[in-house]
């Protein structure tokens, strides 16, 4: 709801402007009224408003003084609506360079406030929209640590000030069946509707409330930043007030939820730190297999050193991935699992022995092949392991990189790449308006898709999805010289579902629209 004061000195005005419509009917909830600017000066330190209703001529103070004050002491970012019963140009001209939302005369008409009351919740959910979006942006550079002095004073605008901070993530469980079996669109959707109930939970202090910056990692959710005032000013301790949290967001959800509290920081600038901290909280969480409270880094990070990685742990497995074993693969991932969470290792020692098993993994493509170019390895366990899977901690999401690693290392030992290139260049040929991608086309053929987009290339010197691009542009482009089809018709001919992100793909490749190109070609005949 917009919340609205009315300020006019005469009381039968304002009355007759709350019942000359349903307000609320429209979006919007009368919350206060004065009789005066000085009074509704009081009334603003006590409460929110979002737009005023403003009578130019009152006693102490004109509505034009009232607007300029509170536009000079930004009590609030209001929207003003003048009323008076003055047609004076004067008047007119001095609202406008006060940026007013409207300016009309009273007696006010039924259907003139009607359609004001129509324009005004347009215009103010689209500037909602436009501030919750900029704001988003600050806030994302501040969490991950990419941040300007200009994103830190956006995001500290918008939450309570503080030095005792923390990042918490509240996020589906990703093991759980039903969410398990949700597709990418239903669980941003899922994430879009926690964030949204989290926020109507924290109500004025909503702002402090972020969707999961961590999708590709496949981790969906939403964040609080959370600030020791929030659950103070409810008579709580922070573990109370997040487990209240999680229970209300359990009920209201349909997946189960995990919460994670992430370390203590003394300020929004380091909250990188305390957002960094929630990944290692997660994986020693799964290491540790404890339960589904709130889970705190400041628990976890207590673990007591006892042991390493057996090297003769690391030589099983690597004898597996030399054989691509599946099966004593997922073995092996599941013992040396087993044996860090009997160990309580440190997450720098579980870090170390999972890096030392990758470096060696890394090595064997050496033996495989004198040629393997080691960068290409070294960037494919960098992109595809440790940050995606290994801090998720689990077995199962080791063993299946493990999995994966071992058939990329198979596929380096084929001696028909030029066949299999050869194949794959024809098959795209034939199928370039299906939805294609390195994955489907990998199990078409059966080769890793991380070498495939390696082999394609070294074959092609431009990635996958550039080289189906561009071939799909030159199919657009018969299609625009030699037939009339639609625009639409010819984007969805060539593989493109979506006609703007044709026409965008299109412009950027040849520096024209698809009609535009069409016109110059017809006028070349």
């Amino acid at each position: 709801m917009i919340r609205v004061m009315l300020v006019d000195d005469e009381p039968f005005i304002r009355q007759g402007l709350k019942h000359i419509v349903d307000w609320e009917k429209y979006g919007y909830e009368i919350v206060a009224e004065a009789e005066n600017g000085a009074q509704a000066i009081e009334v603003l330190k006590e409460t929110s408003v979002d737009l005023m209703f403003v009578d130019l001529k009152m006693p102490g103070m004109t509505g034009l003084e009232l607007i300029a004050y509170v536009k000079e002491h930004s009590l609030q970012p209001i929207r003003f609506i003048v009323l008076t019963g003055y047609a004076d140009f004067q008047y007119a001209q001095k609202a406008i360079e006060l940026r007013v939302a409207e300016y009309i005369l009273k007696p006010v008409k039924q259907e003139e406030l009607t359609a004001l009351l129509e324009r005004h919740n347009e215009q103010f959910h689209k500037e909602i929209k436009a501030q919750q979006d900029s704001f988003a942006f600050h806030l994302s550079r501040v969490i991950l640590g990419k941040y300007t002095v200009e994103d830190v004073e956006e995001v500290k605008k918008q939450l309570v000030p503080g030095q005792d901070w923390k990042y918490v993530s509240f996020e589906f469980d990703k093991e759980k069946e039903h969410f398990v079996d949700l597709d990418y669109e239903e669980k941003m959707q899922a994430q879009q509707d926690l964030t949204e109930y989290l926020r109507r939970l924290l109500g004025e202090d909503a702002s402090h409330v972020a969707e999961s910056l961590e999708t590709d990692e496949n981790v969906f959710g939403a964040s609080i930043l959370l600030e020791k005032r929030l659950y103070e000013e409810k008579g709580m301790n922070e573990t109370e007030y997040l487990e209240e949290l999680q229970k209300k967001v359990n009920v209201h959800a349909d997946y189960s939820i995990l919460v994670y509290a992430g370390q203590k920081v003394t300020g929004v600038e380091q909250l990188y730190e305390s957002y960094q901290s929630i990944r290692v909280a997660r994986c020693l969480h799964g290491l540790a297999e404890q339960g589904e409270g709130v889970l705190s880094y400041d628990d976890y990070k207590k673990r007591r050193p006892s042991m390493q990685i057996d090297e003769a742990d690391v030589e099983q497995i690597l004898a597996a991935v030399r054989e691509n074993d599946a099966g004593q693969i997922l073995a092996a991932s599941e013992q040396i699992f087993a044996k860090i969470k009997k160990s309580d290792m440190t997450m720098e020692m579980v870090n170390a022995g999972i890096y030392h098993i990758l470096y060696r993994m890394m090595e064997l493509a050496k033996e495989f092949d004198d040629e393997t170019n080691q960068q290409e390895v070294l960037s494919y366990i960098g992109k595809e392991s440790f940050d995606r899977l290994i801090l998720m901690g689990s077995a199962d999401a080791f063993g299946r990189f493990v999995l994966d690693y071992a058939g990329y290392l198979a596929e380096i030992k084929r001696k028909d790449k030029q066949d299999v290139i050869d194949k794959i260049e024809e098959y795209i040929e034939e199928h370039y308006m299906e939805n294609l991608s390195l994955k489907t086309l990998g199990e078409v053929f059966y080769i890793n898709n991380v070498y495939l987009g390696q082999l394609f290339k070294k074959r092609f010197g431009i990635p996958f999805k550039e080289y189906l691009n561009k071939l799909r542009m030159e199919k657009a482009k018969k299609l625009l010289t030699d037939t009339n089809l639609r625009i639409y018709v010819i984007a969805k001919e060539v593989g493109f579902g979506n006609v703007d992100y044709f026409i965008n793909k299109f412009v950027q490749s040849e520096g024209v629209t698809p009609n535009q190109y069409r016109m110059k070609k017809e006028g070349g005949r």
